[in-house]
């Protein structure tokens, strides 16, 4: 009973914002979150406007909350269902980049053990190590093959992530060659 001796009714708004919300935790996320937010507000208004003819700000205020929080986590799963994908593949897209530039870095280190002279076959990973002038040095994650003579050089460095959408290993070669590019 309120103040004026009548039996307060509850208020249906506060209803439909507890059930709301409790569906928007439960399965329909942003479906029943936001009209559990929108009734939720709109009940605890007018119980208070009332005067005590109107009770259930308790339930209003459960279905607020609750349809708060499956909002949000419906939009945080939304953005992480767009953006971990996207992250992978942009990780894995490095992987490709990372063999490529290392092959650029041998070819460089190749081109600078052939301006010597004496130099006329292509040489090892230890030679390019040891020469003082084109110190060379893989980095983890690719393997680096060199081949070839003076004419003709091919450096192949293969991910060994296995994580480059482009493929397995790339080929540069001086000069260049149709078979340059990833395989």
């Amino acid at each position: 009973m309120n103040e004026l001796g009548k039996v307060a009714r509850t208020s249906a708004l506060a209803v439909w914002s507890l059930i709301l919300g409790i569906l928007s935790l439960l399965c329909f996320g942003l479906f029943a979150g936001i009209p559990a937010i929108i009734c939720g507000h709109m009940g605890r208004s007018r119980i208070k406007q009332s005067r005590g003819s109107l009770v259930g700000g308790g339930m209003a205020l459960a279905g607020l909350i609750m349809g708060y929080i499956g909002a949000v986590i419906v939009t945080i799963g939304i953005f992480a269902a767009i953006l971990v994908p996207n992250f992978i593949a942009y990780k894995d897209k490095a992987s490709c980049g990372l063999a490529e530039a290392e092959a650029m870095n041998a070819m460089a280190a190749v081109a600078c053990y052939f301006a010597d002279p004496g130099h006329d076959t292509a040489p090892t990973l230890a030679q390019l190590a040891t020469d003082p002038e084109c110190e060379y040095y893989p980095m983890n994650g690719v393997e680096v093959y060199i081949s070839g003579t003076f004419e003709q050089v091919q450096i192949t460095a293969v991910d060994t992530s296995g994580r480059c959408p482009l493929g397995h290993q790339y080929i540069i070669s001086m000069p260049e060659s149709m078979n340059d590019g990833w395989q």
